[in-house]
């Protein structure tokens, strides 16, 4: 199974609860996801900015954004409880076609990455009436999933009717500066076509005009990005290594440690006792 099947065969009702921190499994958004935090903290990372969400918030992520997501209990032994809702474009469509919204209702706004909520009666309920399922351990069968994804929709819109635009209109990722757009979001792992599409080029046509760029194939530009960030990173604070291999692209510490010895000649524990590699 691929990363894009694993996405689509997700819950679009689906509920994170642990004791222990937790990163979201992928760097990237594919569909608008409503998040409520129950208990707990999530910290939200984007490619410019970090915020942290608590109990009681709630927020939408917008559809094809690059983001870190790590939920995080507090205090030893009080989980963390996040209730996810995922707005997936078929979805939207057929609400749209089904209450007749019009493309003058549909005409696109903008909006932030990461959209808090303003926590209404309307939301408030909404999510009590779903805490009874995460705490059975048990995901609502589909008529139930489909009424509560209307009723997040019903909930939002109430919020503010502009967000209809946001919501149901799938707009094309105009063709972006490639090395702007690459520093800004190298910390991002997603497959290299997701780097592409989110461009505004096919992969070919990537894998093209980056080597014009950059003199280098992305894959070896991104493994030696990565590793100067995490350098810098370890150098000047006091974090170690297994806080920081995740927020700089690295899926698994034994290759981020083993990588990073090979290009800076020692391992990353031993950053602050070595002078600084020119």
């Amino acid at each position: 199974m691929d990363w894009n099947e694993r996405q689509a065969n997700r819950p679009d009702i689906h509920f994170a609860v642990g004791t222990t921190c937790k990163h979201a499994r992928f760097d990237y958004t594919p569909e608008h996801i409503v998040c409520h935090i129950v208990s707990g903290e999530m910290r939200v990372m984007e490619s410019t900015r970090q915020n942290i969400y608590r109990a009681g918030d709630s927020f939408l992520l917008r559809r094809n954004g690059l983001i870190k997501c790590e939920q995080r209990p507090i205090g030893s032994g009080i989980e963390f409880k996040v209730i996810f809702l995922v707005l997936k474009k078929d979805f939207l469509h057929h609400y749209a076609m089904q209450h007749g919204l019009s493309k003058e209702t549909q005409q696109s706004s903008l909006y932030p990455q990461v959209l808090l909520l303003e926590n209404t009666p309307s939301l408030i309920g909404l999510f009590n009436s779903l805490t009874p399922y995460m705490d059975a351990h048990a995901i609502p069968g589909a008529a139930i999933t489909g009424h509560k994804l209307a009723e997040v929709l019903i909930c939002l819109l109430e919020q503010n009717k502009e967000l209809a635009g946001w919501l149901f209109t799938a707009t094309e990722t105009g063709k972006l500066d490639l090395a702007e757009f690459m520093e800004r979001n190298f910390m991002f792992n997603v497959p290299m076509i997701k780097f592409a599409e989110l461009s505004g080029r096919s992969l070919s046509t990537f894998q093209r005009d980056f080597i014009k760029i950059f003199g280098i194939q992305a894959g070896a530009w991104l493994l030696k990005r990565r590793l100067q960030a995490a350098h810098e990173t370890l150098l000047n604070s006091d974090r170690k290594p297994s806080e920081v291999y995740i927020e700089i692209g690295f899926e698994d510490f034994a290759h981020f440690s083993r990588s990073f010895k090979t290009y800076f000649g020692y391992n990353p524990s031993k950053v602050r006792r070595i002078p600084e590699r020119d």
